[in-house]
C-alpha cells in the first residue's frame, strides 16, 4: 500500500466524459478541490485542466451560474413569499447597496474642492498682493510681515 499512487490514472489529460460531470458538480456546489478528488487527481491538476481546456472552463462556469441562480431564487422566495426578513435585508444589501442606520449623513454631504496655487517667491507674492489690495479700493501699499515680527 505504501507504493500505491495517491491519484491513480492518467492525470495529464482529463477523462473524456468529464465536461458534463464538471458542470453538474459545479451546479450542486462542488469546489474545484472536491471535483479533483472525485476524478482522482490533485487540485493543481484540476486547475490545469480548466486553464488548458476552454470547454471545461465554460462547463464549470455554467455549472456555477446554475448554482448561483438556484441559491438566488431560493433566497428571493424566502424574502418575498415567506416573509424572511433576514433574506430580504441580505438581498437589499448585496444587490441594491442598502446600508443600515441613518443615511442622512451621506445623503446630504456636499463635496467642495479647493485648488490652491503653488508657493510663490516673495517678490511675486508681494506684487500679487499689491494688485489685489489695489483692486478693492484700499491702499496700494501692502505691508509684508516677515516671519518672526
Amino acid at each position: 500500500m505504501a507504493n500505491e499512487k495517491k491519484y491513480p490514472g492518467n492525470t495529464k489529460h482529463p477523462p473524456a466524459d468529464c465536461a458534463e460531470k464538471i458542470r453538474d458538480w459545479a451546479a450542486i456546489g462542488y469546489s474545484k478541490k472536491a471535483m479533483a478528488y472525485r476524478f482522482g487527481v490533485c487540485a493543481e491538476t484540476m486547475n490545469r485542466w480548466l486553464a488548458d481546456d476552454p470547454e471545461l472552463q465554460r462547463e464549470f462556469e455554467q455549472g456555477r451560474e446554475r448554482e448561483h441562480q438556484a441559491l438566488f431564487n431560493s433566497l428571493f422566495t424566502q424574502a418575498t413569499s415567506r416573509g424572511n426578513v433576514t433574506a430580504a435585508i441580505f438581498l437589499l444589501k448585496s444587490r441594491h447597496g442598502y446600508r443600515e442606520g441613518d443615511q442622512s449623513d451621506i445623503a446630504n454631504r456636499v463635496s467642495i474642492t479647493f485648488q490652491l496655487p503653488g508657493a510663490l517667491p516673495m517678490d511675486q507674492y508681494t506684487k500679487a498682493l499689491e494688485k489685489t489690495v489695489g483692486r478693492k479700493g484700499k491702499s496700494n501699499e501692502a505691508k509684508v510681515i516677515e516671519h518672526g515680527e
